[in-house]
């Protein structure tokens, strides 16, 4: 197969026998057995550099690019949040106007801010609570119609429990008004190796999006690509430029030959391997729900959470009915020495990848059938219309303002009704509850509360506090 940054980092690092250079283990051996260390070098003469490429990475990025049908690609070793920050950066300018859907990963959060742009917040009307809903074609075209100005239509794809939006009817409807389409797909990069798997944002018209290549392929972490459409018109220097002020200067040419082997992988058995644990997974979603109170909820795509179609390898199980919420079954199969990827009040996350075998579901399956749960009135979270009232609120001050604004912390309680300098949530989904420059309302609190009782890990706040922005 195809590797051009391995191939040239095994040359360079064995032709660097002695250095005096950076990095400072000099390739010998220390917490990492020395052939590791041998290969983690730096710019090294005809090791080619990540600012500028002109040689093995830039041929490897081509490779990629020609691949999946985009017009060019970009390695990143800061993981998907650069590619999104960088996304944002090439496309959008302070003051302009983006639509949004609501189901945004800090890293976007971060990118609004930098950009210092202003989000248009659209919530999902879908209706299904058990697990979060995306937006449809109408919730777009909706949102297009009333900001007619709008410059980028920017959207995750999929979510983070795999359920993906109709991306090309989004696209359509974006490009039809002159708009750009900023992706975040970085739980979609193995949709470019199998044709079972939803359609990928090349060919659904996507103009610049992220993968994050360790996610749901066999990179090691921090290992991302972004992407730019053949049709978007982005120049290829802007973006290179925004890439350039985000990476680190000293880039890991491991991640970068760890990047390059999983392309070359998957291009090579990619689409066999994928097949092979697509059927493993039809197969013990069956096998699961034999056991009894167990419900793979996304055999079918689940049309009532306004999903055009679903990651058959994002493994959703409803635990519910087995009496165990899934927090508790996810610390049960933890003792077992099996970690899924989250928990939430009813269902465990399992992230599938062509590394899977067999023996491994097997295990699963085994472990599965000793969880005996005694409680069998677990409450569900809140109704659709609750949420869509938590999520709905816009922005009342600029998010850039108010994130560099001068800020105190005060509790959780005690915030109502002032202009939050931070984002706060709960993983997972990961998606923020409340946004820097909203001003936070009562039922943000109480839903905080409720999902911290319930055993959900919260970010943005610490003790029971949030910053607040004073002006």
């Amino acid at each position: 197969m195809e590797t051009p940054i391995v191939d040239m980092l095994g040359r360079v690092s064995g032709e660097a026998r002695l250095r005096f250079c950076m990095p400072g283990h000099k390739g010998k051996a220390g917490f990492l057995p020395e052939e590791v260390h041998r290969l983690d070098i730096t710019e090294l003469s005809g090791a080619d550099n990540l600012y500028h490429p002109q040689e093995a990475i830039k041929k490897s990025q081509k490779l990629h690019a020609e691949y999946i049908d985009a017009r060019e690609s970009y390695f990143m070793v800061n993981g998907g949040s650069c590619g999104v920050q960088a996304s944002v950066l090439s496309v959008l300018e302070p003051g302009d106007t983006v639509i949004v859907a609501r189901d945004i990963h800090l890293s976007a959060v971060n990118a609004f801010i930098m950009a210092d742009v202003k989000p248009v917040f659209v919530y999902p009307s879908a209706r299904e609570t058990d697990v979060p809903c995306v937006v449809s074609v109408q919730d777009i075209a909706s949102a297009v119609a009333l900001h007619k100005k709008a410059k980028a239509v920017y959207l995750t794809y999929p979510n983070y429990y795999g359920l993906c939006a109709d991306l090309n009817g989004i696209c359509a409807v974006a490009h039809e008004a002159g708009m750009k389409v900023i992706c975040d797909a970085a739980h979609a990069a193995a949709f470019d190796f199998s044709g079972l798997l939803p359609v990928t944002p090349a060919h659904a018209g996507c103009d610049i999006w992220t993968c994050s290549l360790h996610k749901t392929l066999g990179a090691m972490n921090q290992c991302a690509v972004l992407s730019a459409g053949v049709e978007a018109g982005l120049q290829p220097e802007v973006i290179q430029s925004r890439l350039n002020m985000l990476q680190t200067t000293s880039p890991s040419y491991l991640l970068l030959a760890s990047s390059d082997y999983t392309l070359g992988f998957m291009r090579r058995e990619g689409k066999q391997k994928l097949h092979t644990v697509i059927q493993l997974v039809e197969e013990n979603m069956r096998r699961i729900e034999a056991l009894g109170g167990y419900r793979c909820i996304f055999q079918d795509i689940p049309k009532e959470t306004g999903a055009f179609d679903r990651d058959i390898l994002r493994l959703v199980i409803d635990v519910t009915d087995r009496g165990v919420s899934g927090f508790g079954a996810a610390r049960f199969l933890q003792e077992k020495g099996i970690a899924v990827e989250t928990a939430d009040i009813a269902n465990i996350v399992l992230i599938c990848t062509a590394a899977d075998t067999a023996e491994d579901f097997e295990a699963l399956k085994a472990a599965l059938g000793e969880i005996k749960g005694s409680n069998y009135k677990i409450r569900r979270m809140m109704t659709a219309e609750d949420l869509k009232q938590v999520y709905l609120p816009q922005i009342s001050v600029p998010m850039r303002k108010a994130f560099f604004a001068e800020r105190r912390s005060v509790a959780l309680e005690e915030s109502i009704g002032c202009i939050a300098a931070v984002p706060a949530g709960a993983y997972p989904p990961g998606v923020p509850v409340i946004l820097p420059g909203q001003k936070i309302a009562e039922d943000m609190v109480d839903y905080l509360t409720l999902l911290k009782n319930r055993g959900y890990g919260l970010f943005g706040i610490y003790r029971n506090e949030i910053e607040i922005a004073c002006f």
